[in-house]
Parts: C-alpha cells; sequence; structure tokens
C-alpha cells in the first residue's frame, strides 16, 4: 500500500471561508492533481497563516500533530498592506473607538455591503483619503513568519517552501497609496528571500509586483472584490500545482543522488 504525501499548506481566508458555492476549492482541485501527478495518494492539511507572535508556536504543534512531508508556507500582502478603515476608527475615537471600529467591521463583512459595488468604492477611497490601519506592521509580520520558517526548518526530513508577496493586484487608487504598500512589499519580501537564501529553503518571490507584468481576469473574484470564486480557486490550484510539483520533485531527485550513508 502507497504511503502517500502529506502537504501542510499555510494559506489565507480563502482556504478556510466558503466562497465557491460548493465548487472545489483550490486544495481539493490541487491535491487531486498531485495525485494523478506522483502517482500515489495525497493528503492536504489546510490552515489560515495569521502572523501573530504565537503562530510559530502554533505552527509547531500543527506540524507535531500531523507530521507532514512537507510545509507550503504563503505570505500575502493583506496582513501587513489591507489598510482597513474600522481598525483606524478603533484607535483614533477614543472611547467611542471599538463601537465605531465594529461598526465598521460589520459593514464590510456583511454581503449585503461587501458586495456592493458602490460600497467598495466608497471603502478605497476612504482608505486613500483618510487612510486605514493594517492589521500588522512590516515588522511584526517578517519576525512571525521568520520564526515560522525556522521552526520548520528544524523539522527533520520536512520539506520546506516559502511563497513571498506576490503583487497580484494594483494597490490603492492614487499614486502616493501604491508606492507605499509596494515599499512595504518590497521589504518583506527581501526579508524573507534573504532568510530563506540563508537556510537554503526553496523561496518563490518577485521584485516586480505581478500586475505590471501580466493581470489576472476579474471574474476570479468574489463579489467582496477580496476573495476566490470558483474559478479564482480552479486558477489559483494551477500555481500552486506547479510550485508544489516542481519543489518535490527536486527534494525526490536530491534524495535519490545523495550518497549513502
Amino acid at each position: 500500500m502507497l504511503r502517500g504525501v502529506k502537504l501542510l499548506l499555510l494559506g489565507n481566508s480563502n482556504d478556510m471561508g466558503d466562497w465557491t458555492d460548493g465548487a472545489p476549492r483550490r486544495n481539493d482541485i490541487l491535491r487531486e492533481r498531485l495525485a494523478e501527478a506522483l502517482g500515489e495518494p495525497v493528503e492536504i492539511v489546510a490552515r489560515s497563516l495569521w502572523p501573530t507572535p504565537r503562530m510559530p508556536q502554533v505552527l509547531k504543534r500543527w506540524v507535531d500533530d500531523t507530521e507532514p512531508d512537507m510545509v507550503y508556507i504563503n505570505v500575502t500582502s493583506f496582513t501587513f498592506s489591507y489598510e482597513s478603515l474600522p481598525l483606524r476608527f478603533r484607535r483614533i475615537f477614543g472611547r467611542l473607538g471599538p463601537a465605531a471600529g465594529e461598526a465598521g467591521k460589520r459593514f464590510a463583512e456583511s454581503k449585503r455591503w461587501s458586495h456592493n459595488a458602490i460600497f467598495r468604492t466608497l471603502r478605497s477611497w476612504g482608505q486613500a483619503t483618510i487612510g486605514g490601519d493594517t492589521n500588522f506592521t512590516c515588522e511584526q509580520v517578517i519576525a512571525s513568519v521568520s520564526e515560522a520558517i525556522r521552526v520548520v526548518y528544524r523539522k527533520e526530513h520536512t520539506v520546506l517552501m516559502v511563497k513571498g508577496p506576490f503583487g497580484r493586484s494594483k494597490t490603492g487608487i492614487t499614486r502616493r497609496e501604491h508606492l507605499r504598500k509596494e515599499k512595504k512589499r518590497l521589504q518583506v519580501h527581501l526579508a524573507l528571500e534573504s532568510l530563506c537564501a540563508q537556510l537554503r529553503v526553496r523561496y518563490i518571490g518577485r521584485e516586480t509586483p505581478e500586475w505590471r507584468e501580466m493581470s489576472r481576469p476579474r471574474e476570479l473574484q468574489a463579489g467582496d472584490g477580496l476573495h476566490l470564486n470558483a474559478k479564482g480557486h480552479a486558477y489559483m490550484a494551477d500555481e500552486l500545482f506547479d510550485s508544489i510539483h516542481a519543489a518535490w520533485t527536486a527534494h525526490l531527485e536530491e534524495t535519490a543522488a545523495a550518497p549513502a550513508r
């Protein structure tokens, strides 16, 4: 009986939420494609990466519990680049801040409003003019993800692959806003790229944001403009398959070429 391959995929809310109306998520599609290509069963354990100070310890527990053959860490710009108006309201309105922030959050999470084009346009203009607060600073994300990388790196016989922030979509509606966010993206990308080079960990990233060289079809997004719909999951499954299959194949070749002890 084939043992199979187990992949621990650290993604985001796309991997945990229901944005596909019952259609397969990218993880489901990826599992089937990898199993067919490798000729053995594949199990994917998906978790959402949220770079709090505790995240590396949580990841260690996940790795110990699941004992994956490979860990894929997907670092997106959202955590350090998306400027939330509710978070800004919570900070600047003093005692009224929590109530104002929660009200704004309910609007943003409501399908009635978050899927409304006019609401999303007003939100974009508010982010460009008033400005919002991010969930984490670049320094916090770098520190948390770097320690997470070391946690997996110390796990013997576990293949690790890290994907940095790609800059898939043009951020902001003003040049100043875009430049500010691109500076943050590069700060995180360069720090993680340097660490992975030092540890000889597989890393994929981009100096130039992806949107400058290629554009994703707009019909890949769910109604809120942030998450992927069913077509988006199928589209991203292709990218995941290419990178993960290449990394696992390279690992198998390196293992076969290694001298016997």
